[in-house]
């Protein structure tokens, strides 16, 4: 059925004539004539008859007209809903590429459901710059390791990692003390996590030879290569230092928060509200267990 041959017999069974209508609707008589008996041919019914040289409507008429008129209203507030209309609220969400999978998209799976018209985006960045920008509003929820010290910033703690000097299995000596990896292997760090490493360093007589990025997943990728060592957060290799393809040679800091963020001037956005409360289900039970490799 065709919204306009529905449209047409609004019209004429408003009018019952089929010249007001013609002129009502801007077609000619024979197309009005044409779009009635289409109707009347795909529904196998009588829509109007003539009686006494004037237009009446059949039973079936009738009830088509009472049906038609929901029906195109229903389809005129379709036609005036915005382009963009349910694609709106779009959240912007940010921190390590491990806490997106880890924490962000098991929430946004939650969410999707609760609120399908939601969009989001998600992109992977260092504390420093998550902070910076839950500030500035430029992105609605973050994750972040370590304190905060903005009273700006909503937080809630939803597991905790620890960082740790870490080696690929590959290079790992028993025997070797922190000096004798120090003399063979160069150290990776993300300098944009600060890590408070240098009692650790201090401990030893020879100085390691450093190598800033400020990526992660740089560091990441050296440890893995067996070349390397890298300090790095245990909860983002877990899998690796689990299956012992990664061993730990020294715990930089233990158990620091890994926090979910937002500022406070979006605690009354229903929506932001409940992805942060999504992510904050996640939960501490769901934080990685650190399991230190013990070296001689």
């Amino acid at each position: 059925m065709e919204i306009r041959t529905l449209q047409t017999f609004q019209v004429v069974a408003e009018e019952l004539n089929m010249t007001k209508a013609a002129i009502k609707l801007n077609y000619s008589q024979p197309t009005i004539t044409k779009h009635i008996q289409s109707l009347e041919a795909e529904l196998g019914s009588t829509l109007l008859m003539k009686k006494n040289g004037k237009y009446i409507l059949t039973y079936a008429g009738e009830e088509l007209y009472k049906r038609s008129i929901n029906i195109l209203k229903e389809i005129n507030l379709i036609k005036n809903i915005s382009p963009d209309h349910g694609n709106h609220i779009s959240l912007k969400l940010q921190g390590h590429d491990y806490y997106g999978f880890r924490y962000f998209m098991p929430a946004i799976t939650k969410m999707s459901r609760i609120t399908p018209t939601v969009n989001f985006t998600l992109k992977g960045s260092n504390n420093e710059d998550t902070i910076s920008k839950i500030l500035k509003n430029e992105v609605d929820v973050g994750i972040i390791t370590g304190k905060i010290a903005s009273s700006d910033i909503i937080a809630q703690p939803i597991g905790f990692e620890s960082a740790a000097l870490c080696i690929h299995h590959s290079i790992y000596k028993q025997n070797y003390q922190l000096e004798d990896y120090f003399a063979n292997y160069p150290i990776i760090i993300d300098q944009s996590e600060y890590y408070n490493y240098d009692n650790t360093f201090q401990q030893t007589l020879n100085q390691p030879t450093i190598i800033n990025t400020t990526s992660d997943e740089i560091v990441q990728e050296a440890i893995l290569s067996g070349k390397m060592l890298g300090i790095v957060r245990t909860g983002r290799l877990q899998q690796h230092i689990d299956s012992g393809t990664i061993k730990i040679i020294e715990v930089i800091a233990k158990e620091e928060q890994v926090q979910v963020i937002m500022n406070k001037s979006n605690y009354t956005n229903q929506t932001i509200s409940t992805l942060f409360n999504l992510v904050c289900q996640q939960g501490i039970h769901n934080a990685p267990k650190l399991q230190t490799i013990k070296w001689a």
